[in-house]
């Protein structure tokens, strides 16, 4: 009977166990931080280094953020505010509409394969005209980012790719 009951209690023991184990298990997983890309780690001073297209055979001059010509962007320094996920850009060209151009910003949503973030970047037009492009962040260090950038010409795709370096 003492045989018995030692055998119920120690059953009873190695469920408690293995429970307190799968509940441990869980909530550690659950506070390991994710790889996200994040507002705040997007905010800072950046200095667009290269804009290019991802196909080296295509050197077309195009208008990019219905603004000025993707030469004109280079050089370029944005801002980006994460408190109100707002920001400037600013094309130093001298031989480009040189000047200081508000934006707006928001996250869409994390590619969980590839660890990409999406964001939607909002410019405003020198007539005032509001315009949202969707943002490719394929990129994002302490140092560096790289966005990818989606455009048409001739009614065919074409991604630019824009490589960001922090000052």
């Amino acid at each position: 009977m003492q045989m018995l009951v030692t055998d119920c209690i120690l059953a009873k023991m190695k469920k408690l166990i293995v429970l307190c184990a799968v509940v441990f298990m869980v909530s550690c997983k659950t506070t390991i931080p994710k790889k996200k890309t994040s507002a705040f780690s997007l905010s800072d001073n950046w200095l667009l280094k290269k804009v290019s297209f991802v196909d080296p055979n295509i050197f077309e001059k195009t208008i990019l953020f219905n603004d000025a010509t993707n030469q004109c962007f280079k050089d370029s320094r944005w801002y980006f505010n994460a408190k109100g996920a707002v920001g400037t850009y600013s094309i130093n060209d001298l031989y480009c509409s040189i000047g200081k151009r508000e934006i707006s910003y928001r996250f869409l949503k994390i590619d969980e394969k590839t660890g990409y973030a999406h964001i939607v970047l909002n410019t405003q037009s020198k007539a005032g005209t509001a315009k949202d492009y969707r943002i490719k962040i394929t990129e994002l260090s302490s140092t560096s980012m790289q966005w990818h950038y989606v455009i048409y010409i001739k009614n065919k795709r074409h991604t630019i790719n824009l490589l960001f370096e922090k000052v």
